[in-house]
């Protein structure tokens, strides 16, 4: 456990789940026994909302979350970006838990119905959602054109694929430089610098939240390359869900209503060794009901 009270974060499509639910013992056990931690992609998620009336009970219900212990951290990139800027300036210094990535804005925004009721908001919020995705999608097209090579190389050596996800990352480690050049592209977009291997390697085995996050970027390679069809395991989870891998080690439990987003994200968090519990809306309530 990370603090002396466990931290949950949700997702979205959890939010979302939250909302409907009419059963008002979850808000009530959420507050009283657990530290909400808002991860800030999703608050703009929400505000992206396209329906006024949805926004505002979407966020009538963030609300009502602040009022047990919470706390609200930045946007993904943002995140990031304060990460790699902490271990760029001091890495001998670094320390990824004491990397203030707070969202203070945000927490009284939430509260703040001129908020969630701003159009313009909303609709830039929509726009970012979209391109966002759109180049997740074109990525993933750009994975699948490069199968048949993958293939024919475990053809050649007469091995299987793996079946699951942390081998895969794990030989992609050996076998060559693609994990440290995208680290690299990841810590020298924030730093404007030309990084060596050796530095994103020891970045990524002190900073959690960006070796979450650069796994997280090679789940579709895995999905769409590596693993056979009929026996590996099925990782469809989106760029948007991906790039939420970020926020798992600030929590002890992350909590999505995606099926693909919770079987992604939890085998992102066993390849990067973290103890966070990725769990389904559903799964969460059962259990958090039993256990209060």
């Amino acid at each position: 456990m990370i603090g002396e009270i466990p931290i949950v974060s949700f997702d979205t499509s959890a939010h979302n789940r939250l909302a409907g639910d009419t059963r008002s013992e979850i808000l009530d056990c959420i507050n009283s026994t657990l530290w909400f931690r808002f991860a800030g992609s999703c608050v703009e998620e929400l505000s992206a909302t396209a329906k006024p009336e949805d926004r505002s009970e979407l966020f009538t219900n963030c609300c009502r979350l602040q009022h047990g212990p919470n706390d609200c951290l930045l946007p993904s990139n943002l995140l990031t970006e304060q990460l790699v800027l902490a271990h760029f300036n001091a890495p001998k210094n670094f320390d990824w838990k004491t990397v203030n990535v707070r969202w203070s804005d945000c927490e009284r925004a939430i509260r703040d119905p001129r908020f969630f009721d701003d159009k313009q908001t909303a609709g830039e919020q929509r726009a970012f959602q979209r391109e966002r995705k759109m180049v997740g999608k074109q990525d993933r097209e750009r994975k699948r054109t490069k199968r048949s090579d993958i293939q024919a190389i475990f053809e050649k050596h007469g091995e299987a694929p793996p079946t699951i996800f942390q081998p895969a990352i794990s030989r992609l480690e050996k076998s060559g430089r693609s994990v440290w050049a995208a680290a690299e592209r990841f810590y020298d977009r924030f730093t404007k610098t030309d990084t060596d291997d050796a530095t994103v390697e020891q970045f990524m085995s002190v900073c959690p939240p960006f070796r979450a996050l650069v796994y997280a970027m090679f789940v579709p390679w895995y999905h769409e390359w590596i693993r056979d069809y009929q026996t590996g395991e099925k990782l469809k989870a989106g760029a948007n869900d991906l790039f939420m891998s970020v926020y798992l080690p600030y929590c002890d439990t992350f909590v999505t209503g995606d099926d693909d987003q919770e079987k992604s994200l939890r085998a992102v968090a066993s390849a990067s060794d973290l103890e966070t519990k990725v769990l389904s809306y559903d799964d969460f309530c059962t259990s958090f009901l039993v256990t209060v």
